[in-house]
């Protein structure tokens, strides 16, 4: 298929697949739109790569190209499938009502320290969630290696979707032994949990 061909196919199966109301129960137009794309991308790179595998011709005369029209596309919705989160996030379509995002976390993680070492745990948290935080929810020590110095406990403020609130700042130490510890920290209803991850030498 010489690349006209390709560009003609392409740009009547996109005004087609644009003017046709999507499907109530079907896929929206940004997903329809976006399967197009990804689908024409690829077919572009395929060709590409043919063409760039071929053995370059020979000069010889050839007749001018002509313009041979492709069959006409099927009006049929393509199958979808519901999307998946992917490495344990959430689909950017699912409105989740709880949710948080750790921001300026210290120490970062695989920090390494010596052993019994004083350090301070500092992050702040962005409600990334569709909900308000109430006020007074806890943030504390959940689980994993305790390397609190003291039993720090913060009491939330009222937090609305899009605000960050921190810095929280906790005292610890580290073990005396060597390894990898990992210690995490809990808000009250569990929709959110920081942790550090630190390496003791």
């Amino acid at each position: 298929m010489n690349r006209f061909s390709l560009c003609l196919t392409v740009g009547v199966f996109a005004l087609l697949a644009s003017a046709c109301a999507a499907p109530t129960t079907g896929p929206d137009a940004g997903e329809v739109q976006a399967q197009i794309e990804t689908s024409v991308a690829a077919t572009v790179a395929a060709h590409t790569k043919t063409q760039a595998a071929l053995v370059p011709p020979t000069a010889t005369e050839t007749a001018a190209p002509t313009v041979t029209l492709s069959p006409f596309p099927s009006l049929t919705p393509f199958p979808t499938s519901t999307p998946a989160p992917l490495g344990g996030g959430i689909p950017a379509t699912v409105s989740t009502p709880y949710a948080c995002s750790v921001i300026n976390k210290w120490p970062f993680d695989n920090t390494v320290f010596k052993r019994n070492e004083d350090f301070d745990i500092k992050f702040s948290l962005m409600n990334i969630g569709s909900h308000e935080w109430n006020q007074g929810a806890d943030l504390g020590y959940d689980s994993g290696v305790n390397m609190l110095t003291r039993a720090t406990v913060y009491e939330l403020p009222k937090v609305k979707p899009g605000q960050i609130t921190g810095p929280f700042i906790f005292d610890a130490r580290t073990p005396r032994k060597p390894g990898a510890y990992t210690m995490t920290f809990k808000v009250q209803g569990g929709f959110c949990r920081p942790y550090i991850k630190v390496i003791v030498k």
